[in-house]
């Protein structure tokens, strides 16, 4: 595609699943599920490469900064196809700066939403997820044991 500005706006404006994996989720489906998910979303990632969950073996530090980067996470996902104007058609500068501003508060509706659904997104990961629960109760049972 000749324009990368055009081809971004159409690639926001396909249909994409929205869905995040059930909080309540057992340990053999949360890899499956959320591998899915996550690979879904990286897709509209700023910053390349997008680290992988991983399994059941996969190293903690390698777990954390894959929480670490989702935490971080930049898109590039724009909502433009919800604009209310065209600025095309504006008859001077003044009236293509308020379709302009128009467009962009509608925009920032929808920009926030997908923050708000990515957080939940890498919450309900984090606290699902089988290697997080097992430090965490490590840790527990230390800090027990020092006492």
């Amino acid at each position: 595609m000749a324009d990368p500005i055009k081809r971004k706006k159409y690639d926001s404006s396909l249909p994409f699943d929205e869905k995040i994996p059930d909080k309540d989720i057992d340990e053999e489906d949360f890899y499956e599920e959320y591998s899915k998910c996550f690979t879904l979303n990286s897709k509209f990632s700023v910053n390349k490469p997008v680290p992988n969950l991983g399994d059941a073996n996969t190293p903690m530090e390698e777990v954390h900064k894959f929480y670490k980067f989702w935490d971080n996470f930049k898109t590039w996902r724009e909502f433009s196809q919800y604009d209310e104007y065209d600025v095309e058609d504006a008859q001077d500068r003044y009236e293509k700066r308020y379709m302009e501003k128009e467009n962009k508060k509608l925009r920032a509706k929808y920009e926030k939403e997908e923050r708000k659904r990515l957080f939940r997104l890498v919450e309900n990961a984090y606290n699902s997820d089988p290697r997080i629960q097992k430090e965490l109760a490590e840790e527990e049972a230390a800090k027990l044991a020092e006492k």
